[in-house]
Formats: C-alpha cells, sequence, structure tokens
C-alpha cells in the first residue's frame, strides 16, 4: 500500500516548463519535426462547436461517439498546440492555445453523456430504498448544473482537469503575460470541477471510500489525472496535500482488491488505464516522495508482469472481456517500471515490442488520457543496450481470475498458444463466458474471442448481454438445452484446477491439464447437473478439449438438441467428415458421427470491431448434439495442420 506523504509547496518539478528552452531544444529531430508538423496544420485553429444537440444524442439514440470525437479532438489539438509552443518557443501558437483552454474552460460540463448517471445518494432516493444494495438499476441523469454544486468527477473529466492543469504548468506564466483572466480562469475551473468535489465527495463509486465492493480501471485512471492537478496547483490551492492523501487513499483500493496474482479481469486493453495507470500514480508521487518501497511490493510486481504473460504474438494479446484482440501497450511506461523493479524480462518485451513497432508510441499524442504518460515518454532517457529477445513464461496462471495461459516457446509466437478461464459472470466489462478459451498457431489466431464493438448507451444497460458479442453463444462455450450462460456473480466456474497431465504440479514443458466445471453458469432451464471441461495442453503436440456432461432432463422442446457446442473462428472452417480446418494452420478432430456442423458468417459492420479485428467477417461453427441422451463426452483434439 502507498503510505501518505507531507507536500511541500513548489517542490513538483518533473519536467521542464516553457521558460527552460535548452531541455526542449535538447528534443530528439524526430519528436520537434512532429509536433512542429501537426501544430502548423492547427494554426489559427477553428474550434468546432459542442452543441446541446450533439451531446443529447446519446439519450436519444444511444450514439456517444458524435460528441466525444469533438470533445476528444479539442483536447488533443489543445496538446499538441502546447507541447509545440514550448518546442518552438517564439508565440506562434498562443492564441490558439488560449482559445482552446477559453472553450475547454466554457464547456458546461467536463463529464461525457454516457458517464453522467451518478447522481447523489439523498434521504429518500432510490438510492435509500431497503434491499437495493445501495444501487439504482436506472439512476436519473445528474443535473448538468446542480443547485447544491454537486459536481461528479468522470474518467474524462478528470483527464481534461489534467490536461488543463499540465497546460498550466508548462505555459502558466506565458499564458499570464498575454491573458492573465485565462490562467485564473484555469485555476478556478480545475478547482471547481476536479480539486474541490474530489475533496469533498466520497460516494463516487470508483473511489471505493464508500463501499466494499471491488473497483475498477475507473479508479487509478482518474487518481492518476487528479493527482497530477493537485501536484501541479498545490502552490495555490491551500488543501493540495489533503487532496493527495485522500488519492492515495482511494487508490490503495484499488491495490486492496487487486488479486495477489496481479491478473486483470478486464483485460489486456484496460490494463493500459489500470496497472499501467497505477505506474503512473507512483511516478508522479515519486517526484515529491520516496517510492522505491513500491517496486519492490510482490502484488505490483504482478500486476505489471501480467501484460507479457497474456501476450501471444505480434500485437495479439488473450481479449477477455471487453479488450480487442490487438493491443498497443505503454511501452516507455512498462520500461521504466522493468528497470525500477530490476525485471529485465519486462524491459526486454518492451525492447522486442518497440523494435517491431508492436507498442505505442509514448511520445506522440493521440488524446491526453494521461498527459504525464506522455511528458515522461518524451523526456525518457535513452534505452539501455538490453535482450530484445521473447523471454516469456510458457505457462502462467491467475488463480485470482481463473485465467490460464500456456505456449510452446517462450521465445517465440511460433507454435500453440493457448488460454482458457473460469471465473464468475460478474466481472469487470463482463461478458458470459465461463469456460470460454482461445486457440493461436504461429502468431494466427484459430478460435477467437470477439471483443466489443462501438459503445453505446446499450453497452452498459440491463440490455447488455442481448448484444451478441456478450452473451455465450458466441463464445466458445456450450449451449445447454437451449439456454445459455446468465449474467451474475452467482454464475460461476466450480471445481476449478490447474495440475500436470497426472495430477502433479503444473509444467509446461511437460503439459498441463485445466479443469473446471461449467454448470453453474446456466440457469434452471438448462436442467444441467455438471458440465465439465477438461483441457489438456501438450506442448509441440496438441490441445485436447473433452466436455463430460450430465443432464436431469430435457428441454420440453423436442427439436432442442441439448447440446451445442459454439467455436468462433477467425476464418470460415472447411470441414471434411469429422476434421475441420482452421485458419488453414489447425485440424480439430470430432466425432461427425454424434455432431452435425453448422457454420454463420458473422458481419463485422460496427467499425471498431472490424478495425480490431481488420477484417470484415469472423465465423461461427456449432457441433450440434445428434441425440437426446442425458450423460455423453465430447472429445475435441487440435493439431498442427499439416499444410501448415
Amino acid at each position: 500500500m502507498i503510505k501518505e506523504i507531507t507536500l511541500t509547496k513548489d517542490h513538483f518539478h518533473p519536467f521542464p516548463s516553457f521558460a527552460e528552452r535548452k531541455a526542449w531544444q535538447r528534443l530528439p529531430d524526430d519528436v520537434r519535426n512532429y509536433y512542429l508538423l501537426e501544430a502548423n496544420k492547427l494554426k489559427d485553429h477553428f474550434w468546432p462547436s459542442l452543441p446541446a444537440s450533439v451531446y443529447l444524442e446519446f439519450y436519444r439514440d444511444g450514439n456517444r461517439s458524435n460528441y466525444e470525437r469533438i470533445y476528444f479532438d479539442r483536447r488533443r489539438d489543445l496538446l499538441t498546440l502546447a507541447i509545440a509552443e514550448c518546442i518552438e518557443g517564439k508565440g506562434k501558437y498562443l492564441d490558439d492555445i488560449i482559445n482552446g483552454i477559453w472553450l475547454i474552460c466554457e464547456e458546461t460540463t467536463w463529464v461525457i453523456p454516457a458517464h453522467l448517471n451518478h447522481p447523489r445518494p439523498r434521504e429518500g432516493s432510490y438510492y435509500h430504498r431497503p434491499g437495493n444494495g445501495g444501487k439504482s438499476a436506472n439512476p436519473e441523469p445528474r443535473r448538468l448544473h446542480d443547485p447544491e454544486d454537486d459536481v461528479y468527477i468522470d474518467l474524462f473529466s478528470a483527464e481534461t482537469g489534467s490536461l488543463i492543469s499540465w497546460v498550466y504548468y508548462l505555459l502558466g506564466d506565458l499564458i499570464a503575460e498575454a491573458a492573465p483572466e485565462v490562467k485564473r480562469r484555469m485555476e478556478e475551473e480545475v478547482s471547481r470541477r476536479i480539486l474541490v468535489p474530489f475533496l469533498e465527495q466520497n460516494y463516487f463509486p470508483w473511489m471505493g471510500l464508500s463501499h466494499d465492493d471491488p473497483v475498477n480501471n475507473w479508479n487509478p485512471w482518474i487518481n492518476s489525472n487528479v493527482l497530477a492537478a493537485y501536484l501541479i496547483f498545490a502552490s495555490v490551492f491551500s488543501r493540495a496535500e489533503q487532496g493527495v492523501n485522500k488519492a492515495i487513499q482511494s487508490i490503495n483500493r484499488f491495490i486492496y482488491f487487486y488479486t495477489d496474482d496481479g491478473g486483470c479481469d478486464e483485460g489486456p486493453s484496460y490494463f493500459g488505464v489500470a496497472g499501467a495507470s497505477l505506474l503512473d500514480f507512483i511516478e508522479e508521487l515519486s517526484h515529491v516522495t520516496d517510492v522505491s518501497y513500491l517496486y519492490l511490493e510482490a502484488k505490483i510486481k504482478n500486476m505489471v508482469s501480467y501484460i507479457y504473460k497474456v501476450y501471444i504474438g505480434k500485437k495479439y494479446y488473450v481479449n477477455y472481456a471487453d479488450a480487442p484482440p490487438r493491443v498497443s501497450v505503454a511501452g516507455s511506461t512498462l520500461y521504466r517500471a522493468g528497470k525500477n523493479m530490476g525485471n529485465p524480462a519486462l524491459m526486454a518485451f518492451t525492447s522486442y515490442l518497440r523494435s517491431n513497432n508492436w507498442c505505442r508510441n509514448d511520445t506522440i499524442s493521440d488524446r491526453s488520457n494521461c498527459v504525464y504518460r506522455l511528458l515522461a515518454g518524451i523526456f525518457a532517457e535513452p534505452e539501455e543496450e538490453t535482450n530484445r529477445a521473447l523471454r516469456i513464461p510458457t505457462l502462467a496462471w491467475f488463480p485470482g481470475i481463473q485465467v490460464v495461459t500456456a505456449r510452446d516457446s517462450e521465445d517465440s509466437y511460433k507454435g500453440f498458444f493457448f488460454s482458457a478461464k473460469g471465473g464468475n459472470n460478474n466481472e469487470s466489462h463482463n461478458h458470459n463466458d465461463i469456460g470460454n478459451f482461445l486457440l493461436y498457431c504461429d502468431g494466427l489466431p484459430v478460435l477467437v474471442d470477439a471483443g466489443v464493438e462501438t459503445y453505446t448507451k446499450f453497452t452498459f444497460s440491463p440490455t447488455r448481454y442481448d448484444l451478441w458479442t456478450m452473451g455465450s453463444s458466441y463464445h466458445n462455450t456450450p449451449a445447454l438445452n437451449g439456454a445459455d450462460q446468465m449474467p451474475g456473480k452467482e454464475y460461476c466456474a466450480r471445481e476449478v484446477s490447474l495440475t500436470g497431465l497426472h495430477g502433479e504440479s503444473p509444467d509446461a514443458s511437460s503439459g498441463i491439464r485445466f479443469s473446471l466445471d461449467i454448470s453453474g453458469a446456466y440457469p434452471a432451464s438448462a436442467k444441467v447437473k455438471s458440465y465439465k471441461r477438461d483441457f489438456v495442453f501438450c506442448p509441440g503436440n496438441y490441445l485436447e478439449l473433452t466436455d463430460t456432461y450430465s443432464f436431469g432432463d430435457f428441454s420440453s422442446d423436442e427439436n432442442t438438441p441439448p447440446l451445442i457446442l459454439n467455436l468462433l473462428c477467425y476464418e470460415r472452417p472447411v470441414i471434411q467428415g469429422g476434421r475441420a480446418e482452421l485458419s488453414g494452420v489447425v485440424s480439430m478432430e470430432f466425432d461427425s458421427s454424434s455432431f452435425v456442423p453448422e457454420i454463420e458468417e458473422i458481419n463485422l459492420i460496427d467499425p471498431k470491431i472490424h478495425n480490431d479485428w481488420q477484417k470484415d467477417h469472423l465465423y461461427r461453427l456449432r457441433l450440434i448434439r445428434k441425440e437426446r441422451d442425458k450423460t455423453g463426452t465430447l472429445v475435441l483434439r487440435f493439431t498442427k495442420s499439416s499444410r501448415a
């Protein structure tokens, strides 16, 4: 856990300000050229408006993208102009910067419409009704201007507060010379929208200070941005030390709830704003106090090593929950963490990704989700000479989230990569996917998790599991008596175990067995007594899945098969008898005398999921049980295709 601190005013100076010209002039040419080129495009910038009608689209038809595009473009452009002004140092972009600040400070709210739904708990409100657990299924939207000045802080209002704070840090004196009122306005708006409400409210769910439910990426994502604002405004905000220590209390709740094994149930893309945001927080704090003890804590070490343990190859990662299949991790952040923690494997991993352009360029602004991370990348010391070859575990087990990964080789993406999960159906960014598994071969997707489409008002609503990407029938899981899995913590895996092939301790070199009973993930209508999945992974040879099931009864509809096994395939399967060729690299054997195969083409129409996979279709292979038998066994054996 992070220790509270005594804050000294004016002590926070992690990067050079505008006045420190030599430091900005020494930046690498590629960084200088990028920002000057982009800023020249923005000279005399026409800043787009954010009308109420675009804000209201989310409530009218569920679209959140149109508003967010303009909202985020404003912030990215302001940050680009501010860095370019620091680089060039001639006042060329100052009026554009002031205009951007002015517009952002004038916004009615910094909270995006999709997040404006956490009203203050008041006596007599739904939040206080007995038996609802303190939560409302349909809370009324928060008022934009609350009569009690009840200002909410969400992910992006925190990002905005951090952005304005960093522009103030870099260019505040220059802005004051040109427009002193604008500099004062920056202080006032960050104070009103971020610093004061953060101090005075405890009920924001992401804080973790008013309940005992686990918190997710919102906690470190927001806290890392709020911390920067307090540290920057320490000289003008009298309660900055109190705010810093409250941020420490809050982020400690995130650490507390995290599993000891470091597994991120939200997936590797959210790790970038979960575990990686915790690293940002620690680094920011390191500029005002000693944090070296944190890099020695086992849980924090495990949280960071998670990212390379779920790496598959190229840009592919294990993408359970709402994670996309391809992720660009924060390379310089992870490299510094590896150095601070004495983890050469992490340093080599990030160097390997960077050498192949498979990670994020932390010196380029895509928007302002963590300005500290961007500036730390820009002013990072050159990397040490290090081994750029992969050296990642061939076996990783996260018992806290019940996820296993195994691969043929520690230094290559060649061969098989396998992962499977247990867990429960109330995880953060949950999909109904107990017993789901992934298979890649030679870096190519074979059996996959689709991920998620563009977020809309329905993504986090009571109808979430009506979306095809969320339901178990579009994961590598079975439908039982016509029933799919149900959402909720009670719908979970049972009897989960990881062993060697003969019951000994698991050893990737000689093979592993991952077993679980997934029957508890299904409703009573499935009439299933038990459904045991048994994965045997023999590196360099095969993956074998054995499902053993027992039903108490059948569906009343005689046309409903008791068992349909769904397999989500990257390429259209080619089926000949009891063999299916998958992605041209894997052969899957199944009992064609007992199961009828059907193939469904899934059109990836949504632009996000289309970009995630960079293709037009995925394919669902359904193996439909012919007989209505109450007990039985299904065996699938995956081997490398002779044509691979």
